[in-house]
């Protein structure tokens, strides 16, 4: 639960900044990103709104073309003194089909609307931090730069706008020293595995039969059982082998299995999709290796040619607790939520698995929440708005430096 820092704990240009982190305004702004439908690939408008209102705190903004439609990477700073470390606020503007979602409306405590958690809330808090520093004249000797990316929810757009920040961070267009994004719960998202969906091919040369002709333990389906059967007691092993202290085993699971086309013959290709999550320490191509040297033996079992293909494959990533900006965040939770925030992992990927390998930057998460992101009924909490980007100025403080 949130708390108000008492003044002795702040010093004066803390309890400047944070007397200007202003709760209504943020609000509003949030609520103004809730208007506009932007579902990935449909951003155009949002982002020309988001544009308007980093160009109403005064600030320069580098409209960073995706495609010919509109749909466009942010760009802002605040320029520092050139003496600090420069850190990145990033955020996506799309957010998933609009679906059976409530429509925006506003109770006291709260905004509902589809993208409220996930997570234009956190768009709205990155500019109220902005807006705190820039009212409170609070000079920073590192620069603070505000991103904000499209592309980011559905395969379609192919993380077209994350993977363009990567290239302009790569060629100097933009850049940082640290990456955080503010989506999430209110903790400390340091740490993700690594991801792929792979699909197990299994193929005949000998063409469909009628199986009362061939013995079932030749038929493909027996073979592909005891891959399904392997794949499991892989699990088993991966639960007692791989146990990270953040995000706990490496997963292995199958999504869909499809083999034959009629009931009375066997089947002449087989396919097993799945994904595989593994920890920090080793890549997509080891990962894969490993499986398709699992599958390969019940292949040659049962004659079979054995294909095996990846796709949306993403690198772990890992922050350490230590790190000079993780530490930064965390000290502002704790002046602005009394306590001190949660340290996590998790086995599902997002944009900072992209960001730290594409582009060597170290990345991390904090949000103002995420409980009902995705959900029908999305909403977020309006103090949790506020605290968010109370911590975010702060941190920007702390990890950029104040200028003399």
């Amino acid at each position: 639960m949130s708390t108000d820092p008492s003044p002795g704990d702040l010093s004066p240009s803390q309890t400047r900044l944070l007397d200007a982190v202003d709760g209504d305004w943020i609000d509003e702004q949030a609520w103004q990103l809730l208007q506009i439908p932007s579902v990935t690939m449909d951003e155009g408008e949002v982002c020309g709104l988001f544009e308007r209102q980093l160009r109403d705190l005064d600030l320069q903004v580098d409209v960073r073309a995706v495609d010919d439609d509109g749909r466009n990477n942010l760009y802002a700073r605040i320029q520092g003194q050139g003496h600090g470390p420069t850190l990145m606020l990033n955020g996506h503007l799309d957010t998933i089909p609009l679906g059976d979602a409530w429509p925006p409306r506003q109770t006291e405590t709260q905004l509902h609307g589809r993208g409220a958690t996930d997570m234009k809330g956190g768009m709205a808090s990155m500019l109220g931090a902005a807006k705190a520093i820039l009212d409170s004249d609070t000079g920073l000797q590192g620069d603070l730069i505000l991103t904000a990316v499209v592309g980011h929810e559905e395969t379609i757009a192919r993380k077209d706008g994350p993977m363009a920040l990567i290239e302009d961070i790569r060629k100097g267009r933009v850049g940082a020293d640290r990456i955080l994004i503010v989506e999430g719960r209110d903790a400390l998202w340091v740490m993700s595995m690594g991801s792929m969906v792979f699909t197990l091919h299994l193929d005949s040369d000998r063409g469909g039969m009628h199986t009362q002709y061939v013995p079932f333990t030749d038929n493909p389906l027996r073979h592909v059982g005891d891959l399904i059967g392997a794949i499991h007691e892989l699990q088993l092993r991966l639960d007692d082998t791989t146990q990270h202290p953040l995000a706990g085993a490496e997963r292995i699971d199958l999504g869909a299995v499809h083999g034959g086309d009629y009931f009375n013959r066997t089947p002449t290709r087989c396919t097993l999709t799945g994904t595989r999550r593994w920890c920090p320490g080793r890549d997509a191509h080891q990962v894969l290796a490993e499986l398709q040297a699992l599958a390969q033996s019940f292949a040659d079992a049962g004659d079979l040619r054995l294909t095996v293909e990846m796709e949306h494959e993403r690198e772990p990533f890992e922050t350490p607790e230590g790190d000079a900006a993780v530490r930064a965040v965390s000290a502002a939770h704790a002046r602005i939520c009394g306590d001190s925030p949660e340290v996590v992992g998790m086995r599902i990927v997002g944009d900072a698995n992209l960001y730290v390998h594409g582009c060597g930057v170290p990345t991390f998460y904090y949000g103002p929440s995420n409980e009902t992101a995705h959900a029908d009924q999305e909403w977020v909490d309006r103090r949790r708005l506020r605290d968010a980007a109370a911590v975010y100025a702060l941190t920007a403080l702390d990890y950029c430096g104040q200028r003399e």
